[in-house]
């Protein structure tokens, strides 16, 4: 498959950052939000059309190989996580740091629960 697959996509992308490095400074927040939906409308459109025309994107070892990065991002993101709210536990008695350890715990809780609805519901589906 030619590279040049990615062509279009990758020039819609960098009119999207630049329709909205220009809207999000000028306050113009709707348009962005636009743009975004757009671009992604576009690219889910433009893929399904190439898969339809035989295009392969995907196959079995391309999938296991993201599924094994996925899981290790997630376990080194839960890793990170932790460490930051040991190191912040230690400054709780600075009134400026309650923000942060309470939202990298509110964060840490739920990655971990979604990671366990997520490897439940995967369980009794596959």
């Amino acid at each position: 498959m030619s590279k040049l697959v990615h062509l279009l996509p990758l020039v819609g992308i960098m009119a999207m950052g630049w329709i909205m490095g220009w809207a999000l400074p000028e306050g113009k927040v709707e348009v962005s939000v636009v743009v975004f939906v757009l671009g992604a409308f576009f690219i889910y459109g433009y893929y399904s059309v190439l898969e339809k025309r035989g295009h392969v994107f995907e196959d079995e070892r391309t999938k296991r190989i993201s599924e094994i990065a996925a899981v290790r991002t997630i376990q080194i993101v839960e890793v990170a996580l932790a460490i930051a709210m040991i190191v912040l536990t230690e400054k709780l008695s600075d009134p400026k740091f309650a923000g942060a350890f309470a939202a990298i715990g509110l964060t840490l809780a739920g990655v971990l629960f979604l990671h366990l609805i997520l490897r439940h519901y995967y369980a009794r589906v596959m």
